[in-house]
């Protein structure tokens, strides 16, 4: 019986650890009445392994596939922010968004600061042939 519990103890934990990591290549993730969701499209030719998406100093987080493959090309990802004590979905926030490379090697892109609402969903696309070239846009 104690093996049962660990063992669905790790699985639970793994799950959880797991889902802050996507690669929605199919159905997106969708929001609801406490949450929003960030998706960015790679339309690049760029290697990059993960995005970091930071507010100001409050949140600093990213999104990456959940077994560390680089970011293809045609490739969705989403992170989803649930509206919470440390994280208010209303009013104005300023998001910095960064591509990590292989040696995690940090790539500023852009900060885009949006009015938050929640049960809404926010897109992007990266763009760019280099990572000289490398840009971000809002795509809705």
């Amino acid at each position: 019986m104690k093996k049962k519990a660990t063992f669905l103890s790790i699985f639970v934990l793994l799950f959880a650890l797991l889902s802050a990591c996507t690669n929605n290549t199919g159905a997106l993730i969708k929001p609801n009445e406490n949450s929003m969701v960030i998706h960015i499209k790679n339309n690049s030719n760029i290697d990059f392994y993960s995005i970091e998406i930071s507010t100001g100093g409050d949140i600093i987080g990213g999104i990456s596939n959940a077994d560390g493959s680089e970011i293809r090309k045609g490739d969705t990802l989403s992170k989803k922010y649930t509206d919470q004590g440390d994280f208010n979905l209303e009013g104005k926030k300023t998001f910095k968004f960064a591509l990590l490379n292989e040696m995690e090697q940090k790539v500023p892109l852009k900060e885009i600061t949006l009015e938050l609402a929640t049960n809404k969903e926010y897109s992007f696309e990266i763009t760019g042939d280099s990572i000289n070239e490398a840009g971000l846009k809002r795509i809705n």
